[in-house]
């Protein structure tokens, strides 16, 4: 038996959405379980420590695309807030399923992307993505979408040492 709160909270997360040969649902990760579920989807293996770190925090957004109750496709956001410039949404990561690739899933899990940065008042988004033929897909889906390429900057990045 559900409650209301769970009843609102799944209406909240979940939208049925049409890609080419048809529907899926796109959810808002709630649970580690959730997660887990997706674990195919990203780039090393799930660390349960940093996944109940990245549930814990109400500015991280894991968006979930299923085909089937299987997850095909996610997007990963966390909210940044600027003193100079308000509050942006940066695109993490964004994956789809080779399977899946070219069916719209992209830009289903960008669109449901746009209702989660209004309400959470994320004045932009952005996202870092590399140059190679492994990222052209999704350049296109950016660039589609209306973002703007910004060939001024270059990314910076190095590991800390953490005990």
């Amino acid at each position: 038996m559900t409650t209301d709160a769970e009843e609102t909270l799944d209406e909240a997360t979940t939208q049925t959405v049409e890609v080419e040969d048809g529907t899926l649902e796109i959810r808002l990760a709630v649970t580690a379980e959730d997660v887990d579920a997706a674990a195919h989807l990203f780039e090393n293996e799930l660390r349960p420590d940093a996944v109940r770190r990245f549930l814990g925090h109400s500015q991280h957004h894991l968006l979930l695309a299923y085909d089937d109750d299987h997850p095909v496709g996610m997007l990963t956001v966390i909210e940044l807030t600027y003193p100079d410039r308000g509050t942006e949404m940066f695109i993490y990561d964004m994956r789809v399923a080779e399977t899946h690739r070219g069916r719209g899933i992209g830009h289903a899990l960008l669109d449901a992307l746009e209702p989660l940065a209004r309400d959470t008042f994320c004045e932009s988004v952005w996202v870092v993505t590399g140059t190679g033929d492994k990222n052209a897909g999704a350049r296109a889906t950016f660039k589609s979408r209306g973002a703007e390429e910004d060939a001024e900057r270059v990314r910076y990045s190095w590991r800390t040492k953490v005990e």
